[in-house]
């Protein structure tokens, strides 16, 4: 990562890994978390929910996003669970989500 950061002229600060969970089990993910990992995506809000949900006493720093396109029904389920949504394709969804 430091070395693409600096053929970006870029600094390692100004860059986020985020760990992409999909259809990885729990335990990858709570290994992952365990070695330090701290930001998550997934582009499910049932998958992560589940995931989630499934955990005991997630890492308090673990912070999730959400990556992909999202359905304006889950918008709600979505603010709930998810620290970051990258992906607002529509005018729509910006309002459904500042609504929620």
């Amino acid at each position: 990562m430091a070395a693409a950061c600096r053929r970006a002229g870029r600094t390692p600060a100004q860059v986020v890994l985020i760990g992409v969970t999909k259809g990885l089990p729990l335990a990858v993910l709570q290994d992952a978390a365990a070695q330090g990992l701290t930001e998550l995506g997934e582009n499910r809000v049932q998958e992560a929910k589940a995931k989630m949900g499934d955990w005991r006493r997630p890492p308090r720093l673990l912070r999730w996003h959400f990556l992909g396109h999202l359905q304006r029904n889950k918008a709600k389920d979505a603010v709930a669970l998810f620290d970051t949504i990258h992906s607002v394709d529509s005018l729509e969804l910006a309002t459904t989500l500042d609504r929620q």
